[in-house]
């Protein structure tokens, strides 16, 4: 079903992916981080897609009483998997030059998760944490938010038509109840567990499903038409650009997100959707071609960018000049240009038969699954780099799954190695002091010492403090009073020990 076209759609697109890239740039300007809250343009598009998708479903059952999954998702595949695959196929000859053994595995991992359509789950349970600095050496972090789509634009129509057909007369009822529901889980599990709420669906659902909202009230409820009489209608647009700028500007990642905080921002969203009209200000700005032409490139340019300012980073391209940084946005921009007319759009173009698309899909999914399951199988292909790195490798490897054997680890994080040593070693401190283990770990034992590790990142040395999570605000379950208390209490018993504290 074919939904009358709205730049000012496309506009929003625009103002959304250029805050995404800006915050991600992590520009400074007089000490001063800009666009520090730019991560909220995702939440943009969340709201964006919530509208426009279940525009589509609800003209559909209205107008025929029926809806076509396969026309659905057919859509769904011409228009995310071509420019996402084009994307992913192009960076894997700087994954092999670039990166190194532990490092390529985990871009291929998170290559074929996210051809699952799940590496949200994946950036979850590796630990990642979105918005740290070595979050930015991923190139493919952001797929999360394709994943989130993607697990959306799967179940939502089938519990969508569920409700139509046995509970219309509910549906817009059981609606606000999902975004509340939904809302409040956000609000709880980023104070909880604000990592499975940053990734996971059912606490960005709300976001979406606030977007679906706006298009049953349009549907069913006619209010677009009665909102276009109200003058209060002029105004709100210019309201809803203020919200989402002001999160731009101001939010920041250390924020809790997403929860209520993350209202303002999806309201003012709402109401730039809701209240657009032909004459009115904002509406006018958002439709001009500026604004419309980056609206249309703005897959293009949100695949690419990451992938670019990884790698970018990774070999220091762009450090200390901004020539090269002017470059690198010249380069980010051409190639969102090209996937976008050559891949995109003619992947979209109904002339071409679905068959047609699904071959070079095909090909290109072989292609990725067989390259990357050999990258993990072959574990990084190590021989790409000389043996005496190899051989550190294996070293801080076989060190790392000692220090992560159960029967190694205590509650203290102590890991002990050649105990049987009268002479004893320890080590304690935050990640800064884990970097000096691997070496320091064979010149100890080397000198017929006990080498006893104790070390949990962000976590200092301080006896009789707790350490207190920035983000939770409650104490944290590794780095307290208790486990400072029996540190101690190992100290006094060893007498005459080696001590080292750093951090």
């Amino acid at each position: 079903m074919k939904l009358v076209y709205r730049p000012e759609i496309d506009g929003l697109r625009s103002i959304a992916v250029v805050s995404v890239i800006l915050y991600h740039a992590g520009i400074v300007l007089f000490d001063f981080r800009i666009f520090e809250g730019g991560f909220i343009g995702v939440d943009i598009f969340f709201v964006i897609s919530g509208y426009l998708i279940t525009s589509v479903i609800l003209k559909e059952l209205n107008e025929t009483g029926s809806f076509s999954f396969k026309y659905f998702y057919e859509r769904r595949v011409r228009r995310i998997l071509p420019a996402l695959l084009f994307v992913m196929v192009v960076s894997m000859p700087f994954a092999w030059v670039f990166l190194l053994p532990s490092d390529f595995t985990d871009f291929s991992k998170s290559i074929l998760y996210s051809l699952g359509f799940s590496s949200n789950f994946y950036f979850n349970y590796s630990g990642q944490i979105y918005g740290a600095e070595n979050s930015l050496l991923k190139p493919f972090l952001h797929t999360w938010s394709l994943s989130v789509e993607e697990q959306y634009y799967i179940l939502f129509p089938i519990f969508l038509l569920f409700i139509f057909k046995y509970f219309k007369k509910y549906l817009s009822f059981i609606l606000i109840l999902s975004f509340v529901t939904s809302l409040v889980m956000a609000e709880w599990g980023s104070r909880n567990y604000p990592s499975a709420t940053f990734y996971f669906l059912h606490s960005r659902m709300w976001e979406l499903i606030i977007g679906s909202i706006l298009a049953y009230f349009e549907i069913f409820k006619n209010l677009k038409r009665k909102k276009d009489r109200s003058k209060i209608s002029l105004i709100l647009p210019s309201i809803g650009i203020i919200l989402i700028g002001h999160s731009m500007l101001f939010f920041n990642d250390k924020m809790f997100h997403p929860s209520f905080y993350t209202l303002s921002p999806i309201i003012g969203v709402c109401l730039v959707i809701f209240f657009s009209h032909k004459d009115e200000f904002i509406t006018k700005i958002l439709s001009t071609k500026l604004f419309v032409g980056i609206g249309l490139i703005s897959y293009s340019l949100y695949l690419w960018h990451y992938p670019i300012f990884a790698f970018s980073r990774i070999i220091e391209f762009t450090s200390g000049s901004v020539e090269k940084k002017i470059l690198l946005a010249i380069i980010i921009l051409i190639l969102s240009i090209f996937s976008y007319f050559f891949i995109e759009r003619p992947a979209r173009n109904r002339k071409y038969k679905f068959k047609i698309i699904l071959s070079f899909i095909f090909l290109f999914l072989f292609t990725l699954i067989f390259t990357n399951s050999t990258v993990i199988a072959k574990k990084g292909y190590k021989e790409r780099i000389p043996q005496m790195l190899q051989n550190s490798f294996v070293a801080s490897a076989t060190l790392f799954k000692e220090q992560n054997n159960k029967n190694c680890i205590d509650k203290t994080g102590r890991c002990t190695f050649n105990s049987s040593a009268s002479k004893k070693v320890f080590i304690i401190g935050d990640s800064h002091v884990a970097t000096l283990l691997l070496d320091l770990k064979d010149r100890v034992i080397k000198k017929k010492y006990s080498f006893i590790t104790s070390h949990f990142g962000d976590c200092l040395f301080f006896p009789g403090f707790n350490m207190v999570d920035k983000k939770t605000g409650k104490i944290d379950k590794n780095c307290n009073s208790s486990y400072f208390s029996q540190i101690g209490k190992e100290f006094n018993i060893n007498e005459n020990s080696i001590i080292i504290i750093g951090g």
